[in-house]
């Protein structure tokens, strides 16, 4: 079996890597390569974002087997090991930005999801005095038993002022102009979400705040552990498809 892997953040060259450390015949795409990489592999692997599928429309032959990028987003598997790298990778970029330690200050993560949850557990584990928005009472009770404070994410009006970081991972409009005017000038704020993200970037620059809008952050940050953890889930992947390895 040979695989095309078409060529995205770091991850996909070291996805193929390991696939070819594995005896396996794997190559390396660009995306502009679609009639190439159709015509080498058995198994076709998009990356996780920034190329739709229909790219590969009248260039497959029966048998080959397509994996596109919302195959891994649209599994909760994935989604919940992406998580690691992504809390892990915005914790190393409030550090190089903020002017005090984590440890001991306050921190805001708005909403609490996947990353939302695995960014509480490691803020407490270096120290940090930890907020959590959320809207669901199981969510409430989950923040209860694990030391963190909760709020509600529709009473973010008049709180900000208290925290020296703030972490969106809300992919909407959360962060307002009037909200962020309430920051303190210090105060990081790193977004989390994917498009259309839920700060607003205008203002937050105006405002001269420490704006950062963190995406792929698994791509860039841990390319070996989100290469390992698309491996784990293309396998998966392939084996409810029928494809063994």
């Amino acid at each position: 079996m040979r695989f095309s892997i078409i060529s995205g953040d770091p991850r996909s060259a070291r996805l193929c890597e390991l696939l070819t450390e594995e005896g396996r015949e794997a190559r390396l795409f660009l995306q502009g390569e679609v009639a190439e990489a159709a015509a080498f592999g058995d198994v076709v692997v998009l990356p996780v974002k920034g190329m739709p599928g229909d790219r590969f429309n009248g260039y497959l032959r029966d048998g080959q087997t397509l994996v596109t990028g919302e195959d891994f987003l649209s599994r909760e598997d994935f989604a919940i090991l992406n998580a690691i790298p992504t809390a892990e990778g915005a914790l190393e970029l409030a550090m190089s930005k903020m002017p005090v330690t984590l440890h001991g200050s306050q921190t805001l993560v708005v909403g609490y999801g996947r990353i939302g949850k695995l960014l509480c557990k490691n803020l407490l584990a270096l120290g940090a005095h930890v907020t959590a928005s959320a809207r669901k009472d199981s969510d409430f009770s989950w923040m209860d038993a694990h030391g963190v404070r909760p709020v509600h994410t529709m009473k973010l009006d008049g709180i900000l002022h208290r925290y020296d970081a703030v972490f969106n991972t809300i992919p909407h409009l959360t962060l307002t102009s009037a909200r962020l005017r309430e920051a303190k000038p210090s105060c990081v704020v790193i977004d989390l979400a994917s498009a259309p993200g839920g700060t607003d970037f205008k203002a937050a620059e105006r405002l001269g705040l420490c704006c950062h809008w963190a995406l792929s952050l698994p791509g860039k940050c841990a390319p070996e552990s989100a290469a390992r953890y698309m491996r784990l889930v293309l396998e998966r992947i392939l084996s409810e498809r029928g494809v063994a390895l």
